[in-house]
């Protein structure tokens, strides 16, 4: 790719910020929006290690949500993204009839853009076009860091079809301005951007199977998104109050690179992990004295490029009840927050001793500013509190969506999202009970 890019000094508009909520899987054809706090998560999951405490500069995942609304408004607008004004009197140099310069004003024609602003889909897509310039960008440095992960990746359909088509297009080795001009004809780069947009639109027209490609790769992740809501909706229905304990566990402290290591050794820290979900879900349903009866949980399975696989699960509590076992463990309290404090690292540590034989870590979510924003849901959510609930389904819809903005290339197959099935604990039998009923059988 040969060309100076640099990107475009336009406005950046921010995408909805939209979670779907319907109780079914939704079957309009309306694609899944992506969020930016989405694509942020993603990012700083994808870009850190449980151990130690990290984040290092991995791929701009974060701007996948603007290219993912770039798509979007494209297919929604039906206007040129630029509009043009022709015409701009300026002042120019002139030889005087005694030979000395002079400054005079002459009407001289020059090409001009702005963002289209009647149409809001078309001033928007406009506003969008920095984040695909610094692709190209990216492109042009050829970064060998950055293209090792990059080969690790793989995006959703209709991203890919905007990047394909936008690097092979005239407009990726435009210039600095949207009133630079390009060519010897006098085009600038709006008019390249308009040209590409145009060319894009029939391009998705054209390929026919793109709608069911996009349609497959997103219907988990909206099925999820779907199961989730209304899982929710029951908890809140059953309880007055729920306590929210999020935690990211990993079964070993040193794990497979996603970037170096063998894919063999990489599929077999996933078993691993997946082995020390199972053992952990079942000895919640089996531990009276640290868990209360039945709680609910979300979990999802997370790449990390530096640490490997790994859980991120989400106990819910009946609160009422959490009291309960909080009281009996001698950890009274005045407030739920305070005895709550010390509960959370109690069940980190048990997932260490019991479900990985103490190979294993975990990190808390309300603990961990540099891994979870301030918007993290975390400690007692009521039931009347409705922008609580609504945000605590946000914040676990990121978990249900994390694949329907990128995946690994390599990831195999199996279950990286669920919601607990609320299972009520097996009544525990005495071995002489037992005897007795197989005789009498």
């Amino acid at each position: 790719m040969t060309g100076h890019v640099c990107p475009v000094p336009l406005p950046f508009t921010q995408c909805d910020n939209t979670t779907m909520t319907s109780p079914k899987v939704p079957a309009t054809r309306t694609p899944l929006l992506l969020v930016d706090a989405l694509a942020v998560h993603v990012e700083c999951n994808l870009n850190s290690r449980i151990y130690p405490n990290s984040v290092f500069n991995g791929p701009e995942i974060s701007r996948l949500a603007a290219l993912d609304r770039f798509v979007r408004l494209a297919l929604e607008a039906s206007l040129d993204p630029f509009i043009f004004v022709q015409t701009r009197r300026i002042f120019i140099g002139q030889v005087g009839p005694t030979g000395s310069m002079r400054r005079v004003s002459q009407p001289v024609y020059v090409k001009s853009a702005t963002p289209n602003f009647s149409d809001p889909a078309a001033r928007e897509l406009a506003g969008l076009f920095p984040d695909l310039f610094f692709w190209a960008m990216m492109r042009d440095v050829g970064d060998l860091a950055m293209s090792q992960l990059e080969s690790r990746l793989l995006y959703s359909p209709h991203i890919r079809l905007l990047l394909d088509v936008f690097l092979s297009h005239p407009v990726a080795r435009g210039g600095c301005s949207i009133d630079s001009q390009v060519d010897c004809t006098g085009r600038i780069l709006a008019e390249l951007c308009n040209d590409f947009v145009a060319h894009f639109r029939q391009t998705m027209r054209e390929k026919k199977l793109l709608r069911r490609e996009r349609h497959n790769w997103e219907f988990g992740s909206r099925e999820n998104v779907a199961n989730l809501n209304t899982y929710l909706d029951g908890l809140f229905a059953q309880n007055g109050s729920v306590t929210v304990l999020h935690l990211r566990l990993s079964h070993a402290r040193e794990r497979a690179s996603l970037i170096s290591a063998p894919v063999e050794e990489q599929h077999r820290d996933l078993q691993a992990l997946r082995r020390s979900r199972g053992i952990f879900l079942d000895r919640i349903r089996r531990k009276p004295s640290l868990f209360t009866d039945a709680p609910g949980s979300v979990w999802s399975i997370i790449p990390s490029f530096e640490g490997g696989y790994e859980l991120h699960i989400t106990l819910l509590f009946n609160s009422v009840a959490l009291r309960r076992v909080l009281e009996d463990r001698g950890m009274a309290s005045a407030e739920l927050a305070d005895a709550f404090t010390d509960y959370a690292d109690q069940v980190g540590a048990y997932w260490v001793r019991i479900a990985t034989e103490g190979r294993g870590s975990y990190l808390r979510g309300d603990q961990s500013p540099w891994l979870y924003n301030r918007n993290w849901v975390h400690g007692e959510v009521r039931a009347d509190d409705i922008s609580r609930c609504e945000k605590l389904k946000e914040m676990l819809g990121y978990l249900a969506l994390r694949r329907a903005l990128v995946r690994l290339k390599n990831e195999p197959p199996g279950e990286y999202f669920r919601v607990s099935e609320r299972q009520l604990r097996s009544p525990r039998r005495s071995v002489r009970g037992a005897e007795t009923r197989r005789r009498s059988a």
